[in-house]
């Protein structure tokens, strides 16, 4: 496992991904009972997935759920920040692949925390008619269990035809997509910036997928 994926672990409860203060908002906050039904929806597919006791149907349900709700080519292009205006078709078309196998990799890492934990939603925070935080706890902690008090969060995006998919996840002001951002651009960004930066990054995922 990469030293960038044990990092992860320590510091974020859960994956399929913003800032510590991602919940500030300079208008009032309102819930939102369909991103909350959605993700309730979800964490109901993911508790089963998350009891099982052989790894490899826990990771086969983590990477079918990934792959179900995850907007993975957005968020691909998320954690680019301003490089992704710079990426040709070619490298594109290589990247997002490679992005989704290694976002997968960073799921089962983080889930990996999990042993019949199950997580309940409590609220959400509508940033705006496509982006919303909800909320959510683990409802069924045994006394002493280090996540009983972690809220975890999810960042629901809505498309104008009102699909809904996860675009983020974090616990404890930890956020995936965010972590990726920092660590993406900073490759890019040491390997001369760019197309050539991109290129190292591209290889860089070859190397943590394992191809």
């Amino acid at each position: 496992m990469s030293k960038t994926m044990t990092g992860w672990t320590r510091r974020a409860v859960i994956a399929l991904a913003l800032a510590a203060g991602i919940l500030s908002h300079s208008e009032p906050a309102h819930a939102d009972e369909a991103a909350e039904a959605y993700v309730r929806g979800v964490l109901e597919e993911a508790n089963p997935i998350l009891d099982a006791a052989d790894k490899e149907a826990r990771f086969a349900g983590i990477d079918a759920l990934f792959d179900k709700h995850v907007d993975i080519r957005r968020v691909s292009m998320f954690v680019l920040g301003q490089y992704a205006r710079v990426m040709t078709d070619e490298q594109k078309k290589e990247y997002v692949p490679l992005f989704g196998s290694y976002a997968k990799l960073v799921y089962r890492d983080t889930l990996s925390n999990y042993s019949g934990q199950h997580l309940e939603v409590t609220n959400s925070v509508d940033r705006s008619p496509r982006d919303i935080i909800v909320n959510s706890r683990i409802v069924n902690a045994k006394p002493g269990d280090p996540l009983a008090n972690t809220v975890v969060h999810w960042r629901v995006y809505r498309s104008d035809d009102g699909k809904q998919s996860l675009f983020d996840a974090g616990a404890d002001g930890v956020w995936l997509a965010i972590e990726q951002q920092s660590q993406f651009k900073s490759v890019i960004a040491n390997n001369g910036g760019g197309v050539k930066g991109i290129d190292a990054l591209i290889a860089d995922l070859k190397e943590k997928v394992g191809e």
